[in-house]
């Protein structure tokens, strides 16, 4: 179908298949942006169960508002073939992610998680179970936004059933107990127990539970019990090892309450690691590996079975030689000093406390990547520790500039969702900081696009005077705001760079007698130029005709008590 047109979208490729049909991406006539579009099997008539999934699907998504599931946008019916378009995610899958990065960072799985669970809490508010939760219906955006697809086998709790008592849908590797058996107790705890077992891949890189066939990894997660993630990764907190284990509960009453419920649980681990504070930790050991089931039957590491203990058949006892009792007695406690002295050895040796240079480059290594979630890492795991013991350290000067790449950057992030043009409740401030940052910005906004960048400056330099770079919460936007400043400098350097270059071949010219290569040269700086008011002295000094701009009078600086997100004072201006 590449290249042909259902209803007013053109399709351009393939994005995936499944077993009723394909998912293509294309362009829509009216908005000339990308689409997702979701074309039945020709096999499937109109009459079967397939369709009236398919037309359930739609039906569901044509209901659903919300940022983390995929937005209907069309369906139809077109040369006998019918469809339904949807939002075109620019991304991967989850799964895709996983098979080229493997096992994710615990507050980067966090982050997806919650934005999974506000997904599900709608679908479930709305009457609907998911039924399919997976790595590969989690489209994650370039953005790293969560986005849950793939309605085709949900149960719409107040619809008439698509599938008979008894009757299993599904993937095997992330089926609940109850889904499995075919009863009625499916529900909105169906998908919890998914999102455990995603959650467990998340971390770990594989499955809880691995077989050859559907049965057994149904026999599973019936039967065994859940492993704990805690057993194959290095470091993760024990809350939410927890959480992962309560998840995959055989019993839907022993699953979180709902969606909300583990959003909450799972805002909690991040907010208190993002605040700094101590995050309980639990270390995998070989014995927790050992133990932990990945099959039917327990696995060890290699994935060999455990044979069953045998008994051991009692040894003869054989004396060959005797002590009097008093050098028995002294010999009991000279071993027993002996093993005292081992085991606080051995303890002394676990628990002293890492040196600093361990604990700077252990950060080190964190802080080449490129990612934030590393870089908080190695904050809170390591730079804490360094700064809190080793008051006066060499490594000062080195670890403040890491941190504040870091505000820098969690302040950068925070910027581009409040400076979206459209209200929402991501973008509205949390304090008033980031409502300052909002005003800020837009009357820096407005004067960067009338050409008055030197009022630009003097905004973002207002702002950073009213920043004390000493608060925690306002370090970052302090050194947002000093590079939003050094930015427009090196902008309007380049500028008049170019401007003075293209202005001396115009004086070239016209000392060489070419006077219409000279006003072409000049024309042409005005018309591109002439609005920059960094420039005035330039086109002065060469007897050009100053922009407008150049010829207002100067607005004052708004006072520091003007400056509120919900007014934008005049854009001032500057002598050049």
């Amino acid at each position: 179908m590449i290249g042909e047109k259902l209803g007013s979208f053109r399709i351009e490729a393939i994005l995936g298949t499944g077993a009723m049909g394909v998912v293509y991406r294309a362009i829509s006539d009216a908005t000339g942006k990308p689409a997702a579009v979701k074309v039945i099997s020709g096999e499937l008539t109109q009459k079967s169960k397939s369709y009236e999934r398919f037309r359930r699907e739609a039906e569901i998504l044509k209901q659903f508002r919300h940022p983390n599931i995929v937005r209907f946008l069309a369906v139809g019916r077109s040369q006998g073939t019918s469809y339904f378009a949807m939002e075109y995610v620019a991304g991967e899958t989850l799964e895709q992610l996983l098979r080229r990065e493997g096992p994710r960072p615990w507050r980067e799985i966090v982050e997806l998680a919650i934005q999974t669970c506000e997904a599900l809490h709608y679908a479930h508010e709305h009457g609907v179970v998911h039924r399919d939760l997976k790595p590969s219906n989690l489209m994650v955006s370039e953005d790293g936004q969560i986005k849950l697809t793939d309605f085709g086998i949900a149960k719409d709790l107040d619809a008439t059933a698509l599938t008979a008592t008894g009757r299993t849908l599904g993937t095997a590797a992330y089926m609940a107990p109850e889904q499995i058996r075919g009863t009625p107790e499916v529900s909105h705890k169906t998908d919890l127990y998914a999102l455990g077992v995603v959650l467990y891949q998340m971390l770990t890189g594989r499955a809880p539970f691995e077989g050859s066939s559907a049965v057994v990894l149904m026999h599973c997660h019936m039967n065994e019990p859940p492993p704990r993630p805690s057993a194959r990764v290095a470091e993760i907190p024990v809350a939410l090892d927890k959480l992962v284990v309560q998840l995959m509960a055989k019993d839907p009453n022993d699953r979180p309450w709902d969606a909300a419920a583990l959003a909450v649980s799972l805002a909690e681990i991040r907010d208190k690691a993002s605040r700094g504070d101590t995050v309980a930790m639990v270390w995998a050991t070989d014995g927790d590996q050992a133990i932990t089931p990945t099959r039917a039957g327990l696995a060890t590491r290699t994935g060999t079975e455990i044979p069953p203990t045998k008994p051991r058949k009692a040894a003869k006892a054989k004396r060959r030689w005797t002590l009097p009792e008093l050098n028995r007695s002294l010999l009991e406690v000279v071993l027993l000093f002996l093993g005292l002295v081992l085991v606080g050895g051995f303890l002394g040796y676990m628990l002293w406390p890492p040196s600093a240079p361990y604990l700077y480059h252990q950060a080190e290594r964190l802080m080449a990547s490129e990612k934030l979630s590393d870089w908080m890492t190695a904050r809170d795991d390591y730079l804490n520790p360094l700064d809190q013991r080793f008051k006066q350290n060499p490594y000062l000067k080195t670890t403040r500039g890491w941190r504040d790449r870091i505000e820098l950057q969690m302040a950068d992030n925070r910027a581009k969702i409040l400076e979206s043009p459209v209200p929402t409740r991501f973008n509205e401030p949390k304090n008033a900081t980031e409502g300052a940052y909002q005003a800020y910005y837009r009357l820096a906004s407005k004067a960067a696009s009338e050409g008055n960048d030197l009022a630009a400056i003097g905004y973002w330099e207002e702002m950073t005077s009213k920043l004390n770079p000493e608060e925690a919460e306002e370090r970052g936007w302090f050194l947002l705001s000093q590079k939003r400043v050094a930015d427009l400098k090196k902008t309007i350097l380049q500028r008049r760079e170019v401007v003075a270059g293209l202005l001396s071949r115009a004086l070239q010219a016209e000392q060489s007698g070419r006077s219409v290569e000279a006003a072409n040269i000049r024309a042409d700086l005005v018309k591109h130029y002439g609005k920059y008011t960094d420039l005035d002295e330039l086109f002065l000094a060469f007897g050009l005709k100053a922009p407008p701009a150049a010829a207002a009078s100067p607005t004052p600086l708004p006072a520091p008590s003007d400056v509120t997100p919900a007014e934008e004072p005049a854009a001032k201006t500057k002598d050049p």
